[in-house]
């Protein structure tokens, strides 16, 4: 499937394949980024990430939250919040980034393939939530690594063709923009170029700011 077709269509079994994989993907993220963490010492722990308000240890405590959680408790959250996710996604990060890294660490590999407790997110939601928090604590502490090409282009064909997108990636924010990897046979879209390194791409859409590391007449559109 080439990332302009969309979703996958066909039988309930075919479907069924498709949302097996995506878990395997998401997985592999999972497994990774607790490989990363657990490499971190209690100083790179506190440093900020990406992330505004948080450091690299909330970071890890967002990312478990969603194996942890049970809908009640993450309903709960939301409730506490005031039903604004930025404020019940910030505290549970507090909460659940307060355990030890090795925990968490150990806890994400054990449970790698556990869906959320909301059953309308996606393994491919999760592949791009879990990438992109990746890169969140990796840039900011310059670390050596990236993320597994299987991962970029699983998030990359999330954010752009899946019929879930806009959970991630409102397709406003590129619409009018041709998405060209250079270290992947991966592209998407029409319009202004923004090319670059398939994680830089990934960060871009995502709001974050790379556009050192692209380049094209689209770049100064990509959502901020």
């Amino acid at each position: 499937m080439s990332p302009e077709d969309g979703p996958t269509k066909g039988t309930a079994k075919g479907a069924a394949m498709a949302s097996t994989d995506e878990w395997r993907i998401a997985a592999k993220s999972r497994t990774d980024f607790a490989d990363m963490i657990n490499e971190l010492d209690d100083e790179q722990l506190a440093t900020a990430s990406l992330c505004e308000g948080w450091s690299a240890q909330d970071v890890a405590g967002h990312v478990v939250s969603f194996i942890e959680m049970s809908l009640p408790t993450m309903m709960l959250s939301m409730l506490k919040g005031g039903f604004n996710a930025d404020k019940a996604w910030t505290a549970n990060a507090k909460k659940y980034g307060a355990q030890p890294i090795g925990d968490i660490a150990s806890k994400l590999t054990e449970n790698a393939s556990k869906p959320s407790a909301i059953k309308s997110f996606p393994g491919g939601l999760t592949t791009v939530d879990v990438a992109v928090h990746t890169q969140d604590i990796r840039r900011p502490l310059g670390l050596e690594g990236s993320l597994d090409p299987e991962v970029v282009r699983a998030a990359l064909d999330f954010c752009t063709s899946h019929a879930k997108r806009k959970m991630m990636v409102p397709p406003d924010d590129i619409a009018g923009l041709r998405l060209e990897a250079t270290d992947l046979d991966w592209s998407w879209g029409d319009g202004d170029l923004v090319s670059g390194p398939g994680e830089a791409i990934l960060m871009g859409i995502n709001r974050r700011n790379v556009a050192a590391d692209l380049t094209g007449a689209g770049v100064s559109k990509l959502p901020s």
